[in-house]
């Protein structure tokens, strides 16, 4: 993702700015030049008369209508600058901060945010007492996917399974890819029925579409999921990732024992992994 360019740079904004400036200055000589001519006129005929008077009174209001003009036009046509320039610069910012959160490759949330948005939903979950649910993922066999297919098959399949969580998930959800083949998802008002639920899909789309490579290859990703919540998986930041990392490496286990029995038995089954979800 690259920044947007502004609508108006800090090049247009300083040449705006001298342009209005010299707006003002042209004024203000404008408002001199006629000011003396007319008292040099008026002094040099020595004449009375109610037009000598309204000469001299314009002489005297021209200055503060010139300062009236200044405060209401051009001062707001500087402040209308600076107010486009300033939201320019957010939205540079606004996608300056998106850059800095986000996962370039599959477009998620990086660690630190989803660090940071973990810490306020736990302390707003004690407050509220609203559920609250962690997920983490892990795409199995990622290091054997690059050895046989090169690493650009593995930025595809992490792509892939980051278009997957996002197919699934809400827009209070906060996805996000912690590194390497690591996934989480934050589900804020989310209770253990609800992330067992939102689990299923994503394993059952995961693991039931292949995922097409060129010549007609595809390539089957298994993934394996641990969940955690706030009050059922712990009270902490620390609690719940540690419950949810624990849940998924149970759960990856459990698959390899299921394989290793499905292939000395029953194959087909599958097994333990419709256990972890049927339980719940």
């Amino acid at each position: 993702m690259t920044p947007r360019k502004p609508a108006i740079s800090e090049e247009d904004m300083v040449r705006q700015e001298a342009g209005i400036n010299r707006i003002a200055w042209a004024g203000g000589i404008a408002v001199a030049v006629v000011t003396a001519a007319t008292l040099v006129l008026l002094l040099s005929t020595q004449t009375e008369g109610w037009w000598s008077y309204a000469l001299y009174a314009a002489l005297v209001s021209a200055p503060f209508a010139y300062a009236l003009f200044s405060n209401t036009v051009i001062r707001r046509m500087q402040i209308a600058l600076f107010q486009r320039y300033n939201e320019a610069l957010r939205y540079e910012l606004t996608d300056l901060k998106e850059m800095v959160y986000r996962d370039e490759l599959t477009g998620l949330f990086n660690r630190r945010h989803f660090q940071e948005v973990m810490q306020m939903e736990v302390e707003k979950a004690h407050v509220t007492k609203q559920p609250l649910s962690v997920m983490l993922l892990d795409v199995d066999g990622l290091k054997t996917i690059n050895d046989e297919y090169g690493h650009g098959v593995g930025d595809l399949v992490l792509a892939h399974f980051g278009k997957a969580i996002v197919r699934h998930t809400r827009v209070d959800d906060v996805a996000a890819r912690l590194g390497g083949d690591e996934f989480g998802v934050v589900m804020p008002a989310t209770d253990k029925r609800g992330a067992f639920a939102l689990a299923r899909r994503l394993w059952e789309d995961l693991e039931r579409t292949p995922i097409h490579l060129s010549e007609g290859r595809n390539v089957m990703v298994t993934v394996s999921i641990g969940l955690a919540g706030f009050p059922w998986g712990g009270e902490s930041v620390e609690e719940m990732i540690q419950w949810a990392d624990a849940d998924m490496y149970a759960n990856k286990v459990s698959r390899k024992l299921t394989l290793e029995t499905v292939a000395s038995s029953r194959p087909g089954d599958i097994g333990l992994e419709e256990d972890y979800f049927e339980g719940i």
